[in-house]
């Protein structure tokens, strides 16, 4: 048997290293095109559950608006252009909406309340501040209120796991995330007694 015309049993070292170079490449190439793709559905639907929250908000101001009546809700809530507004936080989900400050801090309650449970800080993903309307002022015995709502996310994020049992919602560790980091959107709902 002459050994210069041996038949090929399979691959040399130097093919299977430039073939596992070529798939990492590739692979890589496509895990970066994947990240921002993810990134981005994950911003549209945030965006499109901060769009859906205007109904909810409305429920939750709605509420405050039976606790205290047409008139103190509109005491309640600053005029556009004052310092401050009136804060209500959502889950990222949007299936919950509370107030997060005087005069009915609901989203303070505790999370295993049957009848209204709040909401930890660590799911308060949304942020909506609520302000009277600068172009419809509101007047005592008017037939509605004019708000305007702007609505920022992520408002908090989680900062370590979650701790089984817990029913106050600032037992979990969360941080604020900068306004400047947050994307907003906001909209106009008006309220009649």
């Amino acid at each position: 048997m002459n050994p210069a015309h041996r038949e090929p049993g399979g691959f040399s070292l130097l093919e299977v290293i430039v073939a596992v170079g070529i798939a990492a490449v590739v692979l890589v190439t496509l895990l970066g095109w994947f990240g921002p793709a993810v990134r981005s559905a994950a911003a549209t639907a945030d965006a499109q559950t901060a769009a859906g929250l205007a109904d909810d908000v409305q429920l939750e101001l709605e509420r405050l608006q039976a606790v205290l009546g047409l008139d103190g809700l509109a005491v309640a809530v600053p005029p556009a252009g004052a310092n401050g507004a009136l804060p209500l936080v959502a889950t990222r989900d949007g299936r919950r909406v509370r107030c997060a400050a005087a005069p009915d801090p609901s989203a303070d309650r505790p999370l295993d309340d049957a009848t209204l449970p709040g909401i930890a800080w660590r799911d308060r993903y949304f942020l909506a501040e609520v302000v009277r309307s600068e172009d419809l002022p509101y007047q005592a015995g008017a037939g509605f209120l004019a708000l305007t709502v702007r609505v920022t996310w992520p408002f908090r994020l989680p900062a370590g796991p979650p701790t089984p049992g817990v029913t106050v919602p600032a037992a979990d560790p969360s941080r604020e995330v900068p306004e400047i980091e947050r994307s907003s959107l906001a909209f106009v709902v008006v309220l009649r007694p």
